[in-house]
């Protein structure tokens, strides 16, 4: 895999304005970075104007990989997803994208079973069918909290949903955050990653070995910049290698210790050890 592969989640910066997103930008391409992803909520900071937005992108060489959408808490998915989503969608074709990160459905109930399993995937099959007619491939993205979270929930949406039309976007942390291994989750569904979000995962003395499922500890004080953690990332990058993977790298850091900029130079370090030029 090479070095142009890797991206960088930049709402940590703020999404809000357009002098966050740009701050962003510049920080991010002073280290290196050629690519980012941002969330669906940074493209109102440009009124949905695309142009608006790749014109200050252009100025720093920097290109958009992803928007991140999410699922909400069931009753509201029209409100909140789909009612908007054509023009959301379209300003992510504009902006010269081919794929969009979806998260579950958010507000997880205490027990998951077939009925919840089936919204969760009907809901994100909506969604994909919608992006497929913008030239957008839907990338599930599992995350806490949600319908699309501990190992069973991956394997039910891989298993009952075509594979063309909905791909594989694992979160090394989340992963583990809810008591699973990426590795493996990596190595079964190898052939169906469209889209990676690296970040490292490391317990403290009160979390079990479940994570934050079974702690009062949150779950973003898990999460550790690349190498200060307990992730097998080389592992992961043979996986990938081994399936010509050549997709984004995209790191995601939610709170960076220091400063946004000095994780994302660690991160860029770290990973860089690993990617050809």
């Amino acid at each position: 895999m090479k070095k142009t592969q890797m991206a960088y989640a930049i709402w940590p910066w703020g999404t809000e304005t357009k002098e966050q997103a740009e701050l962003a930008a510049k920080e991010i391409t002073e280290i290196g970075y050629k690519s980012f992803e941002s969330v669906k909520g940074a493209m109102y900071a440009y009124d949905l104007n695309a142009k608006e937005y790749k014109a200050m992108l252009d100025k720093y060489g920097l290109k958009a990989e992803s928007f991140y959408f999410h699922i909400p808490a069931p009753g509201r998915e029209d409100e909140e997803l789909f009612n908007n989503l054509e023009r959301e969608l379209q300003f992510a074709a504009e902006m010269g994208v081919d794929r969009v990160t979806l998260q579950g459905t958010y507000d997880r109930p205490q027990v998951m079973g077939e009925k919840e399993h089936e919204y969760n995937l009907k809901n994100m099959v909506r969604f994909a069918k919608i992006a497929k007619t913008f030239g957008l491939a839907t990338d599930a993205h599992p995350h806490v909290y949600t319908y699309f979270m501990f190992e069973e929930d991956i394997h039910y949406v891989m298993q009952n949903s075509d594979r063309d039309l909905i791909y594989f976007a694992p979160d090394t942390a989340h992963i583990c955050a809810a008591g699973g291994n990426p590795v493996e989750m990596i190595r079964q569904y190898a052939d169906r990653i469209n889209f990676t979000h690296l970040k490292d995962f490391k317990m403290g003395d009160d979390v079990t070995d479940s994570g934050w499922v079974d702690s009062n500890v949150p779950v973003m004080t898990c999460f550790h910049a690349l190498g200060d953690g307990t992730i097998d990332f080389p592992e992961i990058f043979r996986i990938l290698e081994s399936v010509n993977y050549s997709g984004p790298l995209c790191i995601e850091f939610d709170r960076p210790p220091v400063s946004n900029a000095v994780s994302a130079k660690q991160n860029y370090d770290y990973l860089s050890k690993f990617l050809e030029d």
